[in-house]
C-alpha cells in the first residue's frame, strides 16, 4: 500500500529563465484549469483507480478493443522500423510536437489527463514517449508518440519544481533512422493502440493511414496486411478505409449511434456534396434506406432514389388483415384470423426464432398479420 506524501508546490515562475518559453515547455496552457485539477488531485491522499497513459486501454474496454490494446508500441516499432528504438532520457526543452497533420486524433479529455499526472506522479512513467532526432547533433527531437504526456511532466514540473520532470524517458530514432512515411506511420499507429476510446474519425484515419502506407510501399493483398496488423477482420478494414472520407456532420451522427458502419461507409463513397444533401435528410435517413441504394450508383441518381424509397418506406400501408383470436390447447393451435390475401401469394404460419423477428419483419413486415 502507498504511503502518503507530502509535497511543497513551487511557484509557476520558479522554473529557470532558461527553460521559460522553450519548445516543450509552454508558459500557458490551452485550459488553466487543466493545472488546477492536477494540483488538486497531487494533493489528495488517495490515488486515482488507475492509469490510462495517453488514454490508454482500460478495464471495461469491449472484447474487440481490448484485442487492439494488446498489440504492444514495440511491436508497432519494430514491424514499421525494424527496431524498437533506444533507451534515453530527453531535456523536454528539446522536444517538438508532432506535426499537426499527422496527429489529427481527438484531444485527451481533462479528466483523463488528470488520471495519467496523477499516476506518473505517484508511480512514474508506465510507457515511455517515442520521438526522432531531426539533427544530426540531436538537439532537436520530434515527438511521434507521447504529445500529452510531454504536457503533463511540463504541467508537474510547474507544479513541483522537481528537475525529474525536465526531462523525460523516451524510445529514441536517431537522425535519418527513420524516412517521412514511417514517421507519420508510427505517429498514427501508436495512437490507435494506445488510446482506448478512438471517435470514429480517429479509427478511420488510422486504418486510412495504414492503407496509403502499404499501398505506397507496393504490399500486396493489402485490406488483408491491414487486418492482420491492426487485428481487425478484413471486411472492417474495408468499411473504415471508406469512412475516412465522410463529412464531419456523419462522423458525430455515427459516434451517436444513428447509423451503423456499413451505412456509413455506403454514404461516404458518395462525394461530399452528396453527403450533405443527404445530411439536410438526416430526420428521414435510416440504415435500411441508405443501403438499399448501391454504392456505384451514379452520382445525379442517388438522391432522386433515397427519395423513392422514402416515398415507398413512408406510404400509407394496406392491412391485409388481423388476428382475431388464437387457442392454445397442447400442441394444437386454433387461430381464427380475416385476411385479405393478395393475388399470387399463400397464407402460411410461421415459427420463426426471436432473434430473427426483427430481420422478418424489415423484410416481409407488410405481408405479416397481427
Amino acid at each position: 500500500m502507498m504511503r502518503n506524501r507530502t509535497i511543497n508546490f513551487a511557484k509557476s515562475d520558479a522554473r529557470p529563465e532558461d527553460i521559460k518559453g522553450t519548445i516543450g515547455v509552454s508558459d500557458r496552457f490551452a485550459d488553466p484549469k487543466l493545472k488546477e485539477a492536477i494540483e488538486e488531485q497531487l494533493r489528495s491522499e488517495q490515488p486515482m483507480a488507475s492509469e490510462q497513459e495517453e488514454a490508454g486501454p482500460a478495464v471495461s474496454e469491449v472484447a474487440g478493443e481490448a484485442s487492439r490494446g494488446r498489440r504492444e508500441v514495440d511491436d508497432v516499432l519494430t514491424e514499421i522500423a525494424g527496431t524498437a528504438g533506444r533507451f534515453m532520457r530527453i531535456p523536454r526543452t528539446k522536444l517538438m510536437a508532432t506535426p499537426a497533420a499527422w496527429n489529427p486524433f481527438s484531444q485527451v479529455s481533462q479528466e483523463k489527463k488528470v488520471l495519467m499526472a496523477d499516476s506518473i506522479y505517484r508511480t512514474g512513467l508506465q510507457q515511455p514517449i517515442v520521438v526522432r532526432s531531426i539533427d544530426e547533433a540531436g538537439n532537436m527531437y520530434q515527438i511521434l508518440a507521447g504529445n500529452t504526456r510531454n504536457e503533463i511532466y511540463g504541467v508537474l514540473y510547474e507544479l513541483t519544481g522537481d528537475e525529474k520532470y525536465a526531462s523525460i524517458e523516451a524510445k529514441v530514432y536517431g537522425y535519418g533512422e527513420l524516412t517521412d512515411d514511417q514517421a507519420r506511420e508510427i505517429a498514427s499507429d501508436t495512437n490507435y493502440v494506445q488510446r482506448a476510446e478512438l471517435s470514429s474519425r480517429d479509427k478511420a484515419y488510422a486504418v486510412h493511414t495504414k492503407v496509403e502506407m502499404l499501398k505506397k510501399n507496393k504490399v500486396a493483398a493489402v485490406l488483408d496486411r491491414v487486418a492482420e496488423q491492426m487485428n481487425i477482420q478484413r471486411s472492417s478494414v474495408f468499411y473504415w478505409n471508406k469512412v475516412f472520407s465522410l463529412i464531419p456532420e456523419f462522423y458525430t451522427y455515427f459516434d451517436e449511434g444513428r447509423i451503423r458502419l456499413k451505412t456509413a461507409s455506403r454514404i461516404a463513397s458518395w462525394p461530399p456534396a452528396i453527403q450533405k444533401a443527404l445530411w439536410e435528410r438526416r430526420d428521414f435517413l435510416t440504415d435500411d434506406l441508405i443501403l438499399k441504394i448501391p454504392a456505384k450508383t451514379p452520382y445525379d441518381q442517388i438522391i432522386p432514389r433515397f427519395e423513392e424509397l422514402l416515398d415507398i418506406s413512408t406510404a400509407p400501408k394496406k392491412e391485409l388483415g388481423h388476428i382475431q383470436s388464437v387457442d392454445v390447447q397442447d400442441r394444437t393451435y386454433t387461430i381464427q384470423a380475416e385476411v385479405d390475401r393478395p393475388d399470387d401469394s399463400e397464407v402460411v404460419v410461421l415459427c420463426v426464432p426471436k432473434g430473427k423477428m426483427k430481420a422478418l419483419q424489415r423484410a416481409y413486415g407488410d405481408f405479416l398479420i397481427k
